[in-house]
């Protein structure tokens, strides 16, 4: 696991700790309790993966990467058809240990775009936890069509739903996940973001 420091608010800014070029924040949750942040994300292909990896960097979150008891196929289009199959309503069991989430404030949530909406690991994440009042940051990896929130936002009624990240160009075709392929430098782009993100 990474850190346990976030970005927040500025105004509920209680400690900030400068190392290099980053910017640590620890925000006040209640009294003296600090809430923390979480990356949660489910990554075919490794591009969502190297985003999650980066935002963490920047913010100190924690990681917790989504896996299923299925493992989707290897290959692309066998994967692609499996997800068209399975459909929006579709929730695999996951094959990983979802922590406490109380003690977290802001919840980073990635996902490949799968047939114009989240992959549904993502959407049993999403579904099986309570995140009430809980602020969730939605970033998606995606060729095709974009980022999609209208899902999240019906899956988390009473999260507070901060603006998205897209990042495009991230077509996978290799049989061989787990490699980002064609994403260029998407950094400048998860940079500005988080700025904008911490001011809302």
């Amino acid at each position: 696991m990474r850190g346990m420091t976030r970005p927040g608010l500025p105004k509920n800014i209680g400690r900030c700790m400068r190392s290099g070029r980053n910017i640590k924040y620890f925000t006040k949750m209640g009294g003296d309790r600090m809430s923390k942040d979480l990356v949660v994300f489910y990554s075919w292909g490794g591009n969502t993966k190297a985003v999650a990896e980066y935002i963490g960097q920047k913010t100190g979150a924690e990681l917790l990467e989504l896996k299923v008891k299925v493992p989707y196929p290897r290959d692309y289009r066998a994967c692609v058809n499996q997800a068209g199959k399975e459909g929006k309503a579709y929730e695999p069991e996951l094959a990983v240990s979802v922590p406490d989430l109380r003690g977290y404030g802001r919840i980073y949530v990635g996902s490949p775009c799968w047939w114009g909406t989240i992959a549904n690991p993502v959407r049993t994440f999403l579904h099986q936890n309570n995140l009430t009042v809980k602020t969730i940051a939605p970033f998606m990896t995606h060729g095709t069509s974009g980022l999609h929130i209208a899902d999240i936002k019906g899956l988390c009624p009473d999260s507070k739903i901060l603006e998205g990240l897209g990042i495009y160009n991230c077509y996978q075709v290799s049989t061989t996940v787990d490699k980002p392929e064609n994403m260029g430098d998407f950094h400048p782009l998860v940079d500005a973001w988080l700025q904008r993100i911490n001011l809302q």
